[in-house]
């Protein structure tokens, strides 16, 4: 890596740091002197304090990467994943380096995979501490990666290098190399609250000790010290008293917490509309457009509360809504009335994006039900995948060659060789099986739960036979087969009735149904043939295990026993109306219920209905009342 820079900008042959690769952390997390002292001994301390050590300045600002990818440069956040439309709307603080950056850049010859980790200071007080020396932008590290995990770092020197070329801050490094008696006892003492000059700030202290701070302001967060293998840092106690202080302003999050469970009540009668989009963010976009502009139009809102109520910085909300991606003109009204629209419509694109957790006001049984919502509008707007749905992709990843036995084939050797050891035990005790006689007709049997079957089930049902060509049969366990616990499971006879209703209403789509007494692949096969041939089982996301092990030991271990097709294989498909549909039995909701599952089901609805209730006890209960 040494000679990246030299082969491309004619630099001299730097000189390497013992291999000491600059790391900046920026993860809280890092044990500080004192807990390293506390908690791995002085031992410990005492190596890391006795090497080669680089020692940093912590920026309390921003931190962006990006990574030339051909003739693309792909922008990533702190926690390396990529930054997207979303992001770039709900900070406008993104958008500066966004935009600026690829100009910079356009006549520097980058290399491809290699990403470049900035601080970036693109106002001055980016977070606590205002800075009036920096610039804005500070590369502070290179990496080479696979799969997101860093495999090799660019040293200090290199990247220093790099910045001078790519005309930016260098790393802010103060100190390279060992440490004397002196400034080993200083930074010892400062971390364990024994510093005897504690009328000096701690910046005045590094200048002192290290020789200058990088920012050179009266105020630092704090340093890092790398060893070869460790980090530890000290943080200031200015700092630490900084900090305080703005968590505590502002922090209730009543107001946050009350507006999430209006918009909770508010999605219970939210219909989704029929959308247009060019991408997964843009489709996510529009969704959030046309729920915050039905919620505004339904709920009075208060124009002269705080923003920072709703946004405080406490909980990540840091710059302005970013309205360059919102092409929803009546969101765009509305976002004109007062400062409490944009600060709302901020909760609203970010709350969707993930599961909530109880938390404050933010009951169990709120969260569970927000939840389904937050499913419910991701997997609308995961219907844009490259010009496939989410389905059809999974469907096309299942059909190459035998995935599940090619997998399983790089099992480790002991766990084969004990199930030949059991093969060998059972075929001396079976009479020699006759010729496998196949089906007559290929199929694929779509192995799911029916509580109820939903429209995105169906939708599966159509999609596997537009791929293969071949009708489906539908499958199902057993109720008694099943894990009880606290899951709601319907009766085997409800079941069965759900797919003869839906059989003989799609006699071409689904000309068979069976109820399995177990997870058992030759039970599937003995009720295909002779008629039908599987090449294909498809069960719900997470149940695929169980008959892949099965696959492996019928094929590979009692050599073919099934004999199943070449082509034949095991995959899994997502049931996307699963907890909404599922939700409409909760609150015995008929409207929901006939949204979200087949006509052909609907007639259905009150059996389901009461062994949900059975099962739950409220008729109990109301038979006690």
């Amino acid at each position: 890596m040494g000679q990246l820079v030299n082969s491309l900008i004619g630099f001299d042959e730097p000189n390497h740091f013992n291999y000491i690769s600059i790391k900046i952390n920026y993860i809280m997390a890092i044990n500080t002197l004192s807990q390293s002292l506390s908690r791995k001994g002085a031992n410990f301390v005492n190596n890391l304090l006795n090497q080669e050590v680089i020692i940093t300045e912590k920026l309390d600002t921003y931190r962006i990467q990006f990574e030339k990818n051909k003739d693309e440069i792909t922008f990533y956040k702190k926690d390396n994943t990529p930054i997207s439309i979303i992001e770039r709307t709900l900070n406008d603080l993104w958008e500066t380096a966004l935009v600026e950056l690829p100009v910079l850049l356009e006549n520097i010859k980058l290399p491809e995979r290699i990403r470049f980790g900035l601080y970036f200071c693109p106002i001055e007080r980016p977070l606590r501490i205002p800075y009036t020396n920096l610039p804005k932008y500070i590369l502070t590290d290179m990496t080479r990666r696979e799969n997101n995990k860093i495999v090799e770092s660019y040293d200090y020197d290199e990247v220093k290098q790099w910045s001078g070329l790519l005309c930016m801050g260098r790393p802010p490094v103060l100190f390279k190399g060992y440490l004397n008696e002196v400034q080993k006892k200083v930074l010892l003492d400062y971390d364990t609250k024994q510093y005897d000059g504690k009328e000096m700030t701690f910046s005045k202290m590094i200048e002192k000790v290290l020789g200058a701070s990088y920012s050179k302001e009266n105020v630092i967060e704090g340093i890092i010290i790398q060893g070869k293998n460790d980090l530890t840092q000290i943080i200031s106690y200015e700092f630490e008293l900084l900090d305080e202080a703005y968590q505590k302003i502002n922090s209730s999050r009543d107001f946050y917490d009350i507006t999430l469970t209006s918009l909770n009540n508010f999605m219970n009668n939210y219909k989704m509309p029929v959308l247009e989009a060019d991408s997964r963010d843009e489709m996510y976009l529009e969704i959030i457009c046309d729920i915050f502009n039905k919620y505004c139009e339904t709920n009075d809102m208060n124009e002269s509360v705080e923003p920072k109520y709703l946004t405080p910085k406490q909980f990540g909300y840091q710059g302005k809504l970013n309205q360059k991606y919102i092409t929803n003109e009546i969101t765009r009204q509305w976002l004109k009335k007062a400062p409490i629209y944009e600060a709302l419509f901020k909760v609203f694109l970010s709350s969707f994006r993930k599961y909530k957790k109880p938390y404050g006001l933010l009951n169990e049984s709120l969260c569970k039900n927000f939840n389904t919502y937050v499913y419910l509008v991701n997997s609308y707007a995961d219907k844009f995948n490259d010009g496939q749905t989410k389905i059809e992709q999974e469907i096309l990843e299942q059909r190459s060659e035998n995935i599940v036995v090619n997998t399983l084939k790089r099992r480790k050797m002991t766990d084969i060789d004990n199930m030949r050891v059991i093969a060998s035990i059972q075929k001396a005790f079976q009479p020699e099986t006759s010729k496998v006689v196949k089906g007559k007709k290929k199929c694929v049997v779509y192995l799911t739960s029916f509580v109820p079957f939903s429209n995105s089930q169906m939708e599966n049902v159509r999609k596997l036979n537009q791929m293969w060509q071949c009708p489906v049969i539908l499958a199902s366990v057993k109720k008694e087969f099943k894990v009880e616990g606290k899951n709601f499971h319907l009766a085997d006879e409800t079941v069965r009735a759900e797919m003869r209703t839906l059989a003989d209403n799609n006699i071409e789509l689904i000309p068979a149904y069976i109820m399995l007494d177990s997870w058992n692949l030759v039970e599937i096969f003995e009720f295909c043939r002779p008629n039908y041939e599987p090449i294909a089982i498809i069960t719900d996301v997470g149940k695929r295990s169980e008959l892949s092990l099965q696959l492996f030991f019928e094929e590979e271990v009692m050599d073919g026993r099934i004999n199943v097709e070449p082509e034949f294989n095991i995959g899994e498909i997502e049931n996307e109306d699963r907890l909404i549909s599922y939700r409409a039995i909760e609150d015995a909701n008929s409207h929901v219920f006939r949204e979200f599952t087949p006509q052909p089901i609907w007639n259905l609805y009150d059996s389901i209905i009461t062994e949900y209730k059975n099962w739950s006890g409220m008729i109990l209960l109301n038979k006690k009342e």
